[in-house]
């Protein structure tokens, strides 16, 4: 029943125009413009935790190869880690490697708490195309989160304004 009733909230949030949105377990707020960005579903993590997953429809985005590109919002949610911050960065790197681009612990995507944040990169084995992402973690009242953009790499430049207008609303 909870679970049915944040997704009744997710949802009736995201039909208001630039509403900010609690990341759920934390105090942590962002804004996604709700002409453009769709709630997808909530699912458990095989290794633990919530992952709340939005795509971007604001337009078509179309790669190099021509191909349509779906970017996308994950917001990995994880209540009692043991660990900090640093450990779980390297946990979600050991899963997927990545070539970090940029790395940082203050600006767009943190709270003002801190926290850690990457640009970064990788090929995907399965479609053999380049992905880049911002990726940030950070935690808030015990529970420990885990925000991703992503789009292929050909795309990123045309995403980005919309990436960093998302990472800049965080408070």
């Amino acid at each position: 029943m909870k679970k049915i009733l944040l997704l009744f909230a997710l949802a009736f949030s995201l039909s208001v125009s630039a509403q900010h949105l609690t990341i759920p377990g934390t105090d942590v707020q962002y804004r996604l413009n709700s002409e453009d960005w769709r709630y997808v579903r909530t699912f458990q993590h095989p290794n633990g935790g919530d992952v709340y997953l939005y795509a971007y429809t604001g337009h078509v985005v179309v790669d190099a190869e021509g191909d349509t590109v779906l970017p996308f919002l994950r917001i990995h949610v994880i209540k009692n880690y043991d660990g900090d911050i640093y450990g779980l960065a390297y946990e979600r790197y050991e899963a997927q490697p990545y070539q970090s681009l940029d790395e940082y612990s203050k600006g767009p995507g943190l709270p003002s708490s801190g926290g850690l944040g990457y640009i970064g990169a990788y090929t995907n084995p399965s479609d053999h195309k380049d992905y880049q992402f911002y990726m940030t973690y950070f935690s808030s009242k015990r529970t420990f989160v885990e925000f991703r953009l992503e789009t292929t790499r050909d795309t990123f430049e045309e995403m980005e304004f919309e990436f960093k207008d998302i990472l800049n609303s965080f408070k």
